[in-house]
């Protein structure tokens, strides 16, 4: 289709995947990025360097957030999944700002007595147009079964196109990785809730209505 989500935008923040490298960046979620090449949770869309957010060049009712931690309520994941570590860390993301550039948030979740063992992390890119981001969000949603343990299930009602599943292919690190994308004009975000320990049913499903709420009640803060 000629375009391509790698290194765009889209998890590109650049945390590692690691059981070792993911307690690091949650423990306390400090720490400054070396510049060097490194997977994200996601694996597929990866920069060797966040490039700082730009204004994009064309239509749509949004434009790249540059700091997503002050504009993402973490309150109903933590009332789903368990309560917050420390404070959000967040990170510029974006390689190439003349096609698509923004920001992402990391909260850490304590599950376990001691240590931090789940994370949820928000990504939000805005392309440089709408046309654009439906394009990359069909491929999105056309790539998903490949990397889901179950049925992708679109969700009305959020944004102007949602999707949900849960990830098996991707990520060796986690026992679960849920991970929610919607698009609105030339937005898209990705909201994924993932835990070294497995989530029990209750948690799973809890978490799918409070990932939907996070990106609902986060959008108008974005908009231009």
């Amino acid at each position: 289709m000629g375009l391509s989500r790698r290194g765009t935008g889209i998890r590109t923040a650049g945390w590692g995947t690691g059981a070792l490298l993911v307690l690091g960046s949650l423990a306390g979620c400090g720490g400054g990025d070396d510049g060097k090449a490194a997977a994200d949770a996601g694996g597929r869309r990866q920069t060797a360097s966040a490039a700082p957010a730009a204004p994009t060049n064309g239509p749509g009712d949004y434009r790249p957030p540059t700091d997503l931690c002050p504009k993402v309520d973490f309150g109903p994941l933590t009332a789903a999944v368990a309560p917050t570590d420390g404070p959000p860390k967040g990170k510029q993301t974006g390689a190439d700002p003349a096609m698509g550039s923004g920001s992402a948030c990391l909260q850490g979740f304590r599950m376990a007595e001691k240590l931090a063992d789940g994370r949820s992390t928000v990504y939000c890119t805005a392309w440089k147009d709408v046309a654009t981001a439906i394009k990359l969000h069909k491929y999105a949603l056309s790539s998903a079964p490949k990397e889901a343990g179950g049925a992708v299930v679109q969700v009305s009602g959020l944004g102007e196109a949602a999707f949900r599943y849960e990830n098996v292919k991707e990520t060796t690190a986690f026992l679960n990785d849920l991970r929610l994308v919607v698009r609105d004009s030339n937005l898209e975000c990705e909201v994924q809730v993932q835990s070294l320990n497995a989530l029990t049913g209750q948690q799973i499903t809890e978490a799918w209505p409070a990932m939907a709420e996070t990106v609902r009640a986060m959008l108008p803060k974005l908009r231009s």
